[in-house]
């Protein structure tokens, strides 16, 4: 009997030890794509830059339904110079499906600003301990969507 509560209170920690794993890699997750929407729609290249691997592939789907040119880092960069900048207050952003897999993780951001919203699938590395959005693809809300 001894050695069976034994078992069951190693079996317990190890799973409230799992659990605060992925919570805290989930709070991680969400913490470096927050940093990259908000300041990509606050035109702070630099500090959105930090949540991005330099090999980013981000690109989407038109309202035509084409698909749009490729962002790679420098080319946000380049964008980012061009565009309005829109705070934080006037964004709406929430990091949704988290999914964690040793190294990799995938989400999915709901996103926008007053007049456009969208949906972005990213896929994430760890690297040196660090969460990096390595891939972003997304699609526009259609005006009859109620999400």
């Amino acid at each position: 009997m001894k050695k069976i509560i034994t078992i069951i209170i190693v079996s317990v920690s190890i799973l409230h030890s799992n659990a605060q794993l992925k919570s805290t890699e989930a709070s991680a997750i969400e913490k470096t794509i927050l940093n990259y929407i908000e300041n990509f729609f606050e035109n702070n290249y630099e500090t959105m830059n930090e949540s991005l691997h330099p090999r980013l592939a981000k690109r989407g789907l038109n309202p035509d339904g084409t698909i749009s040119d490729d962002f790679p880092p420098e080319k946000l960069k380049e964008l980012m110079l061009t565009k309005p900048k829109f705070a934080v207050k006037h964004q709406y952003n929430m990091v949704e499906n988290i999914s964690v897999y040793g190294n990799m993780a995938s989400a999915s951001l709901r996103t926008g600003y007053p007049k456009a919203r969208w949906t972005e699938y990213i896929h994430l590395v760890k690297l040196n301990e660090n969460w990096a959005i390595i891939n972003v693809f997304w699609e526009f809300k259609k005006r009859e969507d109620k999400n």
